[in-house]
């Protein structure tokens, strides 16, 4: 049996991690930005570092190298990884709600536990009136809810499995 202490650490990091997909999920675009601007620092390396570096091989070599040992410490790139893959995978009507849920995160007043739901359920239903030709179009909180629950459970599973074969690599 888990240990009461293990329990409750574990209950801790299954918060983190569904704390961390959302965030994730709703700053893609601009944690995306700061990941490529800081793969780019890193690879062409800066001043600082002497310019090309010692490793092996000519310069483009040597620069798909320091990608590949960029993209294996930064954290954030596994989870962006995760977000492209679950993205991938969402139906049309998935993707204008995540859309629509982007949207809504990104006003002051939307912050709060019962703001962003009401948001996303205008943009949401004004999107898919919009894109299915459809005057009578409505879609309750539960049912919101349910589809952003889905879409972080989804990103949070894909980022353990990732996480999971990047450990076995090195195994």
């Amino acid at each position: 049996m888990i240990e009461n202490d293990a329990a409750l650490k574990m209950a801790d990091e299954i918060r983190a991690d569904r704390k961390r997909a959302e965030s994730m999920l709703l700053n893609y675009a601009e944690e995306m930005k700061v990941y490529h601007l800081k793969r780019e620092e890193y690879v062409r390396g800066m001043p600082a570092q002497g310019g090309g570096g010692n490793l092996p091989g000519n310069p483009t070599q040597a620069e798909a190298l320091r990608g590949v040992q960029f993209d294996e410490t930064y954290h954030a790139y596994t989870w962006l990884r995760a977000v492209e893959f679950v993205e991938r995978g969402l139906s049309e009507r998935k993707r204008i709600f995540l859309d629509a849920r982007r949207r809504a995160s990104r006003g002051r007043a939307n912050r709060g536990r019962r703001a962003w739901l009401v948001v996303t359920q205008r943009l949401y239903c004004d999107a898919m009136r919009e894109r299915f030709l459809n005057t009578e179009f409505f879609v309750s909180e539960r049912t919101l809810q349910e589809m952003w629950r889905y879409v972080v459970d989804r990103t949070v599973e894909a980022y353990l499995k990732l996480e999971q074969k990047k450990l076995n690599r090195h195994v």
